[in-house]
């Protein structure tokens, strides 16, 4: 006897066979399996959505922060004019008259 006839003599098979043959079943099942591949809202557009939008959670984070330090500087700067001449004269290399300014670079080369 082959494989499948003694599958189908058991009782458990009749009744699995009987649930699958179910038109509902059927229907329900081809329908799910539209919805969560075929769709253009399938389970993997849902995955590259969520991936998307924690990485644009992410740099939320890193600009607000940016913007907090930005702030915070420019509050320092406006609010004291010896760190206006230091942010000046580190940043534009500005210099009063007669005197030299020379850049040291950290980078050591090897």
């Amino acid at each position: 006897m082959s494989f499948f006839g003694r599958l189908s003599e058991k009782p458990g098979f009749r009744q699995v066979f009987k649930v699958l043959k179910n038109k509902y079943f059927i229907v329900t099942a081809a329908f799910l399996i539209w919805i969560f591949f075929f769709d253009t809202n399938n389970l993997i557009s849902w995955y590259r959505d969520l991936k998307q939008l924690a990485w644009q959670n992410r740099q939320k984070v890193y600009y607000q922060e940016a913007i907090r330090q930005a702030d915070e500087k420019l509050q320092e700067l406006t609010s004291n004019k010896d760190s206006l001449e230091k942010f000046a004269r580190e940043q534009f290399l500005f210099h009063e008259a007669g005197e030299d300014i020379y850049v040291v670079d950290d980078k050591s080369e090897d």
